[in-house]
């Protein structure tokens, strides 16, 4: 049973290392994500998924990391500056 609300296609991202390593039957994924988009959530859920799957067998490690599910995604926010209105769009200019 699968409930992610959004976009069908996360779902089948999050179910990305099971089918990769053949085990879409095999395993009950039970995961609450907190915070954050939908798309940022699918991704975490993915990763730990992986992560998880890696820790049953060494052997997984190739085809995941082919697949580019070992990695994380390191953008963040930046963060805002003082005298800037965000972390880069600048007051309007004046000449006088």
């Amino acid at each position: 049973w699968w409930h992610l609300q959004g976009n069908p296609l996360w779902l089948q991202y999050i179910k990305v290392p099971l089918v990769t390593l053949g085990y879409e039957t095999s395993y009950d994924v039970f995961v609450k994500a907190h915070t954050g988009g939908v798309s940022g959530q699918a991704q975490a859920i993915t990763l730990g998924i992986a992560r998880a799957l890696l820790k049953v067998s060494a052997d997984h490690k190739s085809p995941l990391k082919k697949e580019g599910l070992l990695t994380r995604d390191s953008k963040v926010v930046e963060r805002k500056k003082v005298g800037l209105e965000k972390a880069r769009k600048a007051p309007q200019f004046s000449k006088r």
